[in-house]
């Protein structure tokens, strides 16, 4: 925007007219008259004498220029950055966009970046005089966006100054480009004459999205001041992830939890992580060496007592980022499990029955009685048999099937079920092959892969096979593939029946690479097949130590529904109970014991949502009129969050072709870039500098300046050059003249002579 500070001056403008008046009345009309010796003026006199006209005129513009320039710089013009239409003084709005995320906890010269920030907006808005407004945007990423605390600029700078004091660290994400489209939203209403938007923040890499296509045809009219608060280089470890080595917890069984701890500094770092589970510390590991951005995943072991609802976190003992120290989950414990067991090989002999030890390793518990309960069936009856009340079918060494049973365990399987195949003597491979894996069956077939053939022998006694990897990925599998987990190395096979996977993912291998146990997910439901027996007929395995924990978590692998979402959500977001929408009235008792309530879903009234999710932690829901808890769920901070980098460190870093500008403007343009509308952008590196950098952006760029040299070196080059004009014309008339006299001298003498 372009103005003029004392644009009174304007009007001595009309002063460039006087060189011009000067000479139109310097050149007066004569006569023209021919005389007969100008027949002796030649063509090249003719040019000289227009160039001279020329150069007249071009003297007359450089005079006029001098006067009006001038004039103009006494005006004193002003280029304003753009949405500026006066100059510093005059009314001004102001939106802080102050970041409260998790990340503005970090400690920095003795106070959270957060301290650093409300310490610049109270600056800035001490500059502030009466009727000029402002507004506070907060970044943290919330359920509904980010919090706006007038929704329209208040010229009560007391109330805004109150609110910026009473901010404080939120355990949530960053969302810097949605309070950024939040604040121009707020300076929409304002009428002021300047307008501001300050970011106060770390300047979080994770904390920046992307505009969409729509979003950048809006122009901005804002000047945008990004200030970052961070100086030391930051150290943190957090806690970025809880994951599971089963599926699903059991009474009795222990179970695996594994924190993701990771080293987000410079440094390498040691550290003790605890887990809590209900309320009291059941585990400690040390973590020694953490290398910078580097992750280590301890290992805690606990045995539930109990069924029902359980929560815990694991805790770090780090001080630099209190928010990312702790990760929450929750889930269900179930008391028991209930599976049908076909018996394809029955025995009157105990031991000779080809269910005798999977039923012994399945009642066997520490304390009390085990949580698997096993219903066991011959393959005639399973035609008859109600599937439905069991989340396991596990067929051993079953010969063949009727096309009815084929056709309900299909059913049953798509439907959300489970079954395990165990093989053995018995086991017809053409049947197999056609019916359970045919093309031509329900999602290629039940069996997750082909049998091809038998080797070895097992009345020979010689084995031909021993357990030689384990695919440690697998939820229920991760334990055997850590050191200290229960050991497979002493498993070995005297026959056993070579699997063609094609249709399935295989979980163990034999030393010869052969697949071993292979899984298969069908419809809803999954499926297993083991190639050797589930007794000792074929393998020692049911009397090793290791067969036990490997049942016991594969068993509760098929038969329970994995843990979903509902025990890990973020923290601001919005919550999706798994309650039905009736009248009854939902409450939540948040972390901190205080209630809040749920409601149904604006856009699905059969959906129950809740989004007053800001603190990390246990949420309890219950009906209002039933105390006993209905469901329990967890927020935890994002793990983006944890990640320390910085979108300047990214923007100066940037290598675009061509580019040669430093790093303070890379900065600035990446920031530009990233905004809609093209808002001139201010980048300050310290926070200290932020009024007058401030100030500068304000006043603009004093154009007199630059024309007052214009006009210096203007009025250096009208002497030199209204001499070099007089030089050019009337010495050289007085030269030629002279030089007539003296030809004339040397006729006369010439003529006398003669």
């Amino acid at each position: 925007m372009f103005t003029f500070l004392s644009p009174i001056f304007l009007v001595g403008l009309l002063s460039a007219a006087i060189p011009l008046l000067i000479h139109l009345s310097r050149s007066r009309r004569t006569k023209k008259i021919q005389f007969s010796t100008t027949r002796f003026l030649t063509d090249q006199f003719l040019r000289s004498y227009r160039m001279s006209r020329l150069k007249e005129l071009l003297l007359l513009a450089v005079r006029m220029a001098l006067c009006a320039l001038f004039v103009f710089a006494l005006a004193r013009p002003l280029l304003l950055p753009k949405g500026q239409s006066v100059i510093l003084g005059q009314s001004r709005s102001v939106v802080f966009v102050l970041d409260d995320s998790a990340s503005m906890g970090l400690m920095d010269e003795g106070r959270t970046l957060l301290a650093k920030g409300q310490q610049v907006a109270r600056d800035l808005l001490g500059e502030l005089k009466p009727g000029d407004t402002a507004s506070v945007v907060l970044a943290g990423r919330r359920a509904h966006g980010s919090r706006v605390l007038f929704a329209e600029p208040t010229t009560n700078l007391t109330d805004v100054r109150q609110a910026i004091d009473a901010v404080t660290v939120a355990a949530l994400g960053t969302d810097l480009s949605g309070a950024v489209r939040q604040a121009e939203d707020v300076l929409k209403s304002s009428t002021a004459q300047s307008r501001e938007i300050y970011v106060l923040s770390d300047l979080q890499d994770s904390g920046w999205q992307l505009p969409d296509e729509k979003s950048t045809t809006a122009k901005s009219d804002s000047l945008v001041f990004f200030v970052r608060l961070r100086q030391a280089a930051a150290e943190n470890l957090a806690v970025t992830a809880v994951q599971y080595a089963t599926s699903r917890p059991m009474v009795g069984i222990p179970f695996v939890i594994r924190p993701h701890v990771r080293n987000a500094g410079q440094q390498v770092r040691d550290c003790t992580a605890s887990l809590f589970v209900d309320g009291k510390k059941v585990g400690e590991q040390e973590v020694k060496g953490l290398q910078p951005g580097r992750w280590s995943v301890p290992r805690f072991h606990h045995t539930f007592d109990k069924g029902g609802w359980h929560n815990g976190y694991v805790e770090l003992n780090d001080e630099s980022l209190v928010a990312d120290n702790r990760r929450h989950f929750a889930f269900q414990v179930l008391d028991s499990v209930k599976l049908l067991a076909v018996n394809g090989a029955p025995s009157s002999v105990p031991r000779l029955d080809e269910l005798f030890f999977l039923r012994l390793a399945l009642s066997a518990a520490s304390e009390g009685a085990s949580p698997i309960q096993v219903d066991t069936i011959s393959t005639a009856g399973l035609a008859d048999k109600d599937l439905t009340s069991y989340p396991l079918v596990l067929l051993a060494n079953v010969e063949s099937l009727s096309q009815p049973v084929v056709e309900k365990l299909e059913k049953y399987v798509d439907g959300g079920g489970s079954v395990w195949f165990f093989l053995g003597d018995k086991v017809n491979p053409a049947f197999y092959n056609d019916t359970l894996a045919g093309p031509a069956r329900l999602h290629g077939g039940l069996l997750p892969a082909r049998l091809s053939k038998l080797d070895g022998d097992a009345a020979s006694g010689h084995d031909v096979a021993f357990v030689g990897s384990v695919n440690a990925d697998h939820p229920a599998l991760a334990s055997f593939g850590e050191a200290g987990g229960a050991n497979l190395s002493g498993v070995t096979f005297k026959s056993l029946w070579r699997l063609d996977a094609t249709g399935g993912d295989v979980l163990m291998r034999t030393n010869t690479d052969l697949p071993l146990l292979c899984e298969k997910r069908f419809g809803k439901g999954q499926s297993l097949v083991f190639a050797s027996t589930c007794d000792r007929d074929w393998t020692n395995f049911p009397v090793r130590p290791a067969f036990l924990p490997w049942l016991y978590r594969l068993i509760g692998h098929l038969a329970q529904q994995p843990l979903d979402d509902q025990g890990f959500f973020l923290t601001g977001e919005t919550v999706s109970l798994p309650t039905a929408a009736t009248s009854t009235v939902w409450q939540v008792r948040r972390p901190d014991d205080s209630l809040s309530y749920a409601a149904p879903a604006e856009d699905n009234p059969g959906r129950i949502e809740f989004n007053d999710t800001d603190l990390p932690g246990l949420y309890s829901v219950s009906a209002a009129d039933a105390p006993a808890v209905a469901i329990q769920f967890v927020t935890n901070l994002e793990s983006y969050e944890s990640d320390l980098r910085f979108l300047d460190e990214v923007f100066a870093e940037s290598d675009r072709s061509g580019e040669t500008a430093s790093p303070a403007k890379k900065i600035e343009r990446g920031f530009a870039d990233l905004l809609p509308g093209n808002p001139l952008v201010t980048y300050v590196a310290d926070p200290t500098e932020i009024l007058g950098v401030s100030q500068s952006a304000r006043r603009g760029f004093k154009l007199w300046d630059m024309v007052l040299v214009l006009v210096l070196l203007l009025a250096l080059f009208e002497p030199w050059f209204a001499n070099r004009i007089s030089w050019k014309t009337y010495a050289r008339s007085d030269r030629a003249s002279k030089s007539s006299d003296a030809k004339s001298v040397q006729t006369t003498a010439a003529t006398a002579r003669v």
